[in-house]
């Protein structure tokens, strides 16, 4: 809270010297992080409180103008990720095999090191959640600084590589070669990315002080 100090020196008709001071209090009010995000039309995806079970909810409206969720294939090298299908229908891959989940199925937990895509249905209206192994800041990171990026993910690699290298996510290539995946976002994330001038917008301070 910063505070502003103030001093007035005067002498009185007596010929009394009278010494005022005040001090001022400024108040600032920090900006709250965003409690949603659009994902694409149709879809929004919600910070639970940081006391919940989960990290993230995301709503698929599966009305017929909106558009399909879908997360390309990836892994993580440090966190499990865990899904819960809430209602609705939700398709995942683990490996190289697609299979529908539903509400019945529980928990569905993606080991780390694993490949894996998610996909909506359309017109299948769908919530989910999901949280990681540890339960830690990444994955709230991971998303705020991708949904951050000017123009969204696919519209420029290097701001994109820099938030898949701090947050624990590497791209899968067509033929999985995890080295060579993680040299990649090495390369483009770690060097190339600040090298010209991209940051991240949030970090672990950040959101602490939030």
């Amino acid at each position: 809270m910063p505070i502003t100090l103030s001093t007035s020196i005067q002498f009185t008709s007596t010929g009394q010297l009278v010494i005022r001071t005040r001090l001022k209090f400024v108040f600032t009010t920090m900006t709250s992080l965003p409690e949603s995000y659009s994902v694409v039309k149709g879809v929004t995806m919600t910070f639970l409180d940081r006391n919940s079970p989960y990290i993230t909810r995301v709503n698929i409206s599966g009305d017929p103008d909106a558009e399909q969720l879908f997360v390309p294939a990836h892994w993580h090298e440090t966190h499990d990720e865990v899904m819960l299908i809430v209602k609705g229908k939700l398709e995942i891959m683990l490996g190289s095999t697609w299979r529908t989940y539903t509400p019945e199925d529980g928990e569905v937990t993606i080991p780390k090191g694993t490949v894996h895509s998610l996909r909506s249905l359309k017109g299948v209206e769908t919530v989910f959640h999901e949280k990681t192994e540890p339960m830690d800041e990444e994955k709230e990171l991971f998303f705020r600084n991708i949904f951050s990026i000017e123009g969204g993910m696919n519209a420029n690699l290097l701001p994109a590589m820099q938030v898949f290298y701090h947050g624990d996510t590497l791209p899968a290539f067509p033929v999985h070669l995890p080295w060579l995946e993680k040299a990649f976002i090495v390369i483009f994330g770690y060097y190339l990315a600040p090298w010209f001038g991209y940051r991240l917008k949030y970090d672990n301070a950040k959101l602490k002080r939030l």
